[in-house]
């Protein structure tokens, strides 16, 4: 079953006047939603970092302490 309604991509394009799923690039929220979701990355990927480093460092404190015994 063919539910597009138009004969190409580039009429349905042509007809929806460049608007996609997230709106025209290049405006303000757009802009501003990107900085938001890079910015969120760029925390997670600081705070795994840091909670792994923690969490081996206990472990490698752990095994000294049972090698040390």
């Amino acid at each position: 079953m063919d539910s597009f309604p138009y004969d190409s991509w580039e009429e349905a394009l042509e007809v929806a006047g460049g608007y996609f799923t997230f709106g025209p690039g290049g405006n303000a929220a757009h802009i501003f939603w990107t900085i938001v979701g890079i910015a969120i990355g760029v925390v997670w990927m600081i705070h795994t970092t840091w909670k792994e480093d923690k969490h081996l460092s206990e472990a490698a404190e752990r095994i000294r302490e049972e090698q040390g015994n």
